[in-house]
C-alpha cells in the first residue's frame, strides 16, 4: 500500500471515529428491564476531567513500555501543526447527508481537545483525544448509529479524484464504558485499495482510539486493539 492511500485510510477511519460511527458494547439488550429503579451512574475512573496534554503524552510513555510498543510518542505540540495544514476543504461526500462527517472534523471537534498518539508498531497508532466537556463524545455516540446507517457505503471527491467507502459494525468490549469498533474499505478509481480496523473506547471526556492498518486477520486485530486500550486505561486511572 502506497503513502497516499495509507493516509486515506487514515483520514477516514479518523473522521468515522470522531463521528462517533461504530457498533457499541453500551446499547441496552432487549432483555434488559424495561421499568424500575434505574442502576446508580458508575463514578468514571478515567475522563472526569479534562487530561492535560503532559498527562496525555505521560500515559502513552508509560504504556509503550509496558507493551513493548515500538512506535513514537507524539504530543499534542508535534500533532497541532500537522492537523492545521491538513484540509478537508472542497471535499464533497455522497450520499450528500455524510458531508457531516467532514464538515468540522478538525475546526470544531479537535480544536477543544487534547492530542497524543503511540505508534504499536510502524504503522498502526494509539490516538489519545481529551475534550473540554464529555458532551462531545456523549454527541458522537448518540449519532453513531444513523451515521452508520447513511454512510455504510459512500464517496468523497476533491478536485476529481474519487475515493469510495465501505464500512461495517464490528464487535469489540474493553474497559471503558463504551467500546466503538468497524472495519474500513476505501478504494480508488484506478482500483488501489486500503483497509482498517479502528477501535475506540469512549470514558467521559476522553477517546482512545486504536487504528491498525490491512490487518491480516480481523479477530487479532480487535483483540490487540483491545488490548492496548485497557493498557492505556490503566495509565490513566494513575494520574
Amino acid at each position: 500500500m502506497n503513502k497516499s492511500m495509507k493516509a486515506g485510510a487514515l483520514l477516514i477511519a479518523g473522521v468515522f471515529a470522531l463521528s462517533g460511527c461504530g457498533s457499541s458494547d453500551e446499547t441496552a439488550t432487549a432483555d434488559s428491564p424495561a421499568s424500575g429503579s434505574p442502576s446508580p451512574t458508575p463514578t468514571l475512573a478515567v475522563g472526569q476531567e479534562q487530561y492535560t496534554a503532559d498527562e496525555l503524552e505521560a500515559a502513552l510513555t508509560a504504556v509503550k513500555t509496558s507493551e513493548g510498543l515500538t512506535g513514537e510518542v507524539e504530543n499534542d505540540a508535534m500533532l497541532r501543526p500537522q492537523l492545521e495544514e491538513t484540509t478537508l476543504s472542497g471535499v464533497v461526500t455522497t450520499p450528500e447527508q455524510c458531508n457531516i462527517l467532514v464538515s468540522s472534523f478538525f475546526d470544531e471537534k479537535i480544536a477543544g481537545g487534547n492530542l497524543a498518539t503511540v505508534g504499536l508498531d510502524s504503522s498502526d497508532t494509539l490516538m489519545l483525544i481529551s475534550y473540554e466537556d464529555a458532551s462531545v463524545l456523549e454527541e458522537q455516540a448518540g449519532s453513531s448509529e444513523q451515521l452508520i446507517k447513511d454512510c455504510v457505503d459512500f464517496e468523497m471527491a476533491l478536485d476529481g479524484a474519487v475515493i469510495t467507502g465501505a464500512v461495517e459494525g464490528l464487535e469489540a468490549s474493553t474497559d471503558a464504558p463504551s467500546t466503538q469498533a468497524y472495519r474500513t474499505v476505501i478504494t480508488r478509481a484506478d482500483g488501489g485499495e486500503a483497509s482498517t480496523i479502528q477501535v475506540s473506547g469512549l470514558s467521559g471526556t476522553l477517546n482512545l482510539s486504536v487504528t491498525l492498518f490491512d490487518p491480516a486477520d480481523p479477530d487479532a486485530a480487535v483483540a490487540k486493539a483491545e488490548e492496548t486500550i485497557n493498557a492505556a486505561l490503566t495509565e490513566l486511572e494513575k494520574e
